[in-house]
């Protein structure tokens, strides 16, 4: 009993030289190598959606699960920026983004404390994982491997649902969280809206792309089961960013190297093989038919998401020309009134569910005029890839489909740092396949030139 006593005594400090030890190696094995952090980036996802936002550690300052890796890819980045010469291009546009979360973040911290690295959390953790993939090249190679890691974290997600419903359903209240319910906003949806995105843009992309040779074998596999946690999961944004993929890939289908007809039919029998016992089961149908009224008539979340918008605007305008230009200090009062159908108030304090709405007052006029830029620079970028039609179309096609539904699905929801490591995986194939020459602050690396440039 001694000795286990005491082994339980030394495990922090062993804990502590381990980490002391273990994450230099880690930082330079990932500033080297891409796919060590990206896949750190997918685990630090993957734990937010294991800890349901719970904190880990207070010790002064509130630690959560993702903030050790998100830290470590934001050091590694602004590293690989600073050093090193394959960087596919410095982006002006990009630095003006993170130049203006940290003036707000600075200025936050000076007014309101250790509040405003609270509420700054998602942003950096959003800006850390695109500057990262921004900071390598990409090809085919390493795009198909982060699809295949995508499938697998999606495989995860799906077995944590499956979990928690069982948990809940039987149900069986030790292994409940405290409140009771694993999501405020529904039972049934036991993870986030972004979680569920990701299971819908793997849908949409084994539909329709797993023939391009880009590692989306496996979401063809599981097309059946992540159509059915797409829909099961109700969250009504995702269902919308979902229809979006799917016309914007109709829209692409010369690019696909399976026939359009084929893709339509494929896609039809799955809807029917897995749409039609979700129907025929009673309470489900049910549940599945009021979302989708609400959502049609603009009532319950839709309506609320409305007022909180313009609340949220009329405090950022409040704040005066330095917020309007550069957003509101990071952890000021969102203290705001809002107004049900029926004409009673009711004080909130959450974000605005809407990443424009957030960026322009988080950031100011000049932080949403540099994102907004991106996109179009990125749109343009995946559009000329297109037309170059060569083997790297699948790929470019596919990541115009997923910027569509990013875009789509943030008009309803805040930052998330996966959908952020997309874009910024995007803007970097772009940055390697459309030269730049004019813009580059360095000779560039061959390895970001396309083939006929070398």
């Amino acid at each position: 009993m001694q000795l286990i006593a005491g082994l339980v005594l030394l495990m922090p400090f062993a804990l502590a030289v381990l980490l002391g030890i273990g994450l230099p190696f880690l930082a330079l094995a990932a500033y080297r190598r891409p796919g060590v952090g990206l896949l750190l980036v997918l685990g630090a996802w993957l734990l937010d959606a294991l800890s349901l936002g719970a904190p880990l550690l207070r010790i002064g300052l509130t630690i959560y699960p993702p903030d050790l890796p998100m830290v470590l890819i934001g050091g590694v980045a602004l590293a690989r920026w600073l050093l090193r010469d394959d960087v596919p291009r410095h982006y002006p546009l990009w630095l003006l983004l993170v130049g203006a979360f940290l003036a707000s973040l600075s200025w936050g911290l000076v007014r309101n404390g250790t509040t405003a690295g609270v509420e700054a959390r998602p942003d950096y953790y959003a800006l850390a994982a695109a500057s990262y993939a921004m900071s390598f090249p990409i090809d085919r190679t390493l795009l198909s491997r982060v699809m295949r890691w995508f499938s697998a974290a999606a495989l995860v997600l799906m077995l944590l649902c499956a979990y928690r419903w069982i948990v809940y359903y039987m149900p069986i209240p030790e292994l409940l969280p405290p409140s009771g319910v694993y999501n405020e906003d529904g039972a049934i949806r036991v993870i986030g809206s972004n979680f569920a995105l990701g299971l819908a843009e793997l849908l949409v992309l084994g539909l329709f792309f797993a023939a391009g040779g880009i590692g989306l074998a496996g979401a063809r596999l599981m097309m059946p089961l992540l159509l059915g946690f797409s829909v099961v999961l109700q969250h009504r944004s995702v269902w919308l960013a979902g229809v979006a993929g799917l016309l914007l890939s109709l829209m692409f289908g010369r690019a696909q190297r399976t026939p359009l007809w084929q893709q339509v039919l494929l896609g039809l029998a799955v809807f029917t093989l897995t749409l039609a016992p979700l129907v025929l089961n009673q309470g489900l149908s049910t549940q599945l038919q009021t979302s989708t009224a609400s959502a049609l008539s603009g009532q319950g979340t839709v309506a609320d998401r409305f007022q909180n918008w313009r609340a949220t605007l009329n405090l950022w305008i409040a704040d005066g020309p330095v917020a309007i230009a550069m957003g509101r200090a990071r952890g000021s009062d969102a203290t705001r009134v809002v107004y049900d159908e029926s004409g009673r108030s009711r004080v909130i304090k959450y974000s605005a569910h809407n990443h424009y709405v957030n960026t322009l007052t988080g950031m100011g006029v000049l932080g949403l005029a540099a994102y907004l830029g991106l996109v179009l620079h990125l749109v343009k970028g995946l559009w000329r890839c297109l037309q170059q039609r060569n083997e790297d179309t699948p790929a470019s096609a596919a990541l115009l489909v997923l910027t569509g539904m990013q875009l789509v699905y943030f008009m309803a929801y805040g930052v998330d740092f996966v959908q952020y490591l997309v874009f910024g995986l995007s803007l970097s194939w772009v940055a390697t396949r459309v030269p730049q020459a004019k813009v580059q602050r360095r000779t560039p690396h061959p390895a970001t030139l396309p083939a006929s440039a070398r």
